[in-house]
């Protein structure tokens, strides 16, 4: 199932559009977020998207939660129903998986727990008259964890956690992903595989150098969210990157050798190419996200820090559209 088809070719996607992103915290980082709202923003000016990211840290759709975890893990039914009615959705992106294993081995109760999480998932937000997109998981990998040899755990061990997952826990985000791609549309509305891309990367980027760390295992760096942005341009707009110029093209100028702290700034200027509104989309990005996370409420320990009042970031994120466009279109016109 091809997600962009229901938007049709490229005049057709939905100025106006409001996109909900719901996820752990890969999705709460908001990297590949930015880069989708930098691509439109500098590319496609016309088409104006309200992109929401409602990611939360630690969360699941299993609502399962591994003993060594500090806390228990926020599950996102916990929230989905005010979500839901706050936002307003037209279209909900949802990409769970790396938590829903508790970083066990493959095994079928957990298994389940995720598939009913997902399947439950979905149903609301249709439910609620909003189409709803199913993301894989992305792929764990284990040549990035720190201090591998003395936390990563064979399958016998006792116990698992995120501190110590099970060594081959990336078979585990296989199969939930490959169970992801069998849904049709009485699931949901499309699905994206982001999964075999990321594996291409890191697989290349590995060939290029074995010892080089895409992201910290779990998280990838700013150039694995440049995949993640990358392949949901194609699959759920029908928009190839490439299609843009090299210089200012948010999700194709990542240099090869990128690595770096997860969502550091300078990797996530450099996965832009020095794009000079860019900066500005990311604070916009990271001031709307805290104050919706917050505003909506999770079950997450830790919140946002500096989360200003929703009516307060959406008057500020305004201003901050307007010196975005005025660079966007500076640049357009030297």
């Amino acid at each position: 199932m091809e997600v962009h088809d229901m938007f049709g070719e490229k005049a057709a996607i939905p100025s106006g559009a409001t996109i909900v992103f719901l996820g752990d915290s890969i999705t709460d980082d908001g990297t590949y977020i930015s880069y989708l709202d930098a691509h439109f923003h500098i590319h496609r000016p016309e088409v104006r998207l309200n992109l929401i990211n409602l990611g939360v840290s630690s969360e699941t759709a299993s609502g399962l939660s591994e003993p060594a975890h500090p806390f228990p893990r926020p599950c996102i039914f916990d929230r989905l129903d005010r979500a839901l009615a706050e936002s307003e959705p037209d279209i909900v992106v949802v990409c769970y998986g790396m938590n829903d294993g508790i970083y066990y081995p493959l095994g079928e109760e957990r298994f389940e727990a995720y598939r009913a999480g997902m399947r439950r998932l979905l149903r609301t937000i249709r439910a609620s008259g909003a189409q709803a997109i199913a993301v894989t998981p992305p792929p764990f990998d284990p040549v990035s964890f720190e201090r591998a040899a003395e936390r990563l755990r064979p399958a016998d061990a006792a116990e698992f956690s995120y501190d110590k997952p099970y060594e081959d826990y990336e078979s585990v985000l296989k199969a939930y992903a490959e169970w992801v791609m069998t849904l049709d549309e009485s699931r949901a509305d499309g699905v994206v595989n982001i999964h075999d891309p990321m594996l291409a990367w890191i697989r290349e980027a590995r060939a290029a150098d074995p010892g080089c760390r895409t992201g910290d295992g779990i998280h990838p760096n700013a150039q694995g969210h440049r995949v993640i942005a990358r392949t949901l341009l194609a699959g759920l707009f029908g928009e190839t990157a490439a299609e843009a110029p090299a210089d200012g093209a948010p999700v194709d100028a990542a240099p090869a050798d990128e690595a770096g702290p997860v969502g550091a700034a300078a990797d996530r200027d450099a996965a832009v190419g020095g794009t000079a509104a860019y900066p500005l989309v990311w604070e916009r990005h990271r001031l709307l996200s805290a104050a919706w996370k917050e505003h909506v409420g999770h079950t997450n320990v830790t919140k946002a820090p500096n989360a200003l009042p929703l009516a307060e970031a959406q008057a500020r994120a305004i201003e901050l559209e307007e010196r975005i466009r005025e660079l966007v279109a500076a640049g357009r016109a030297e």
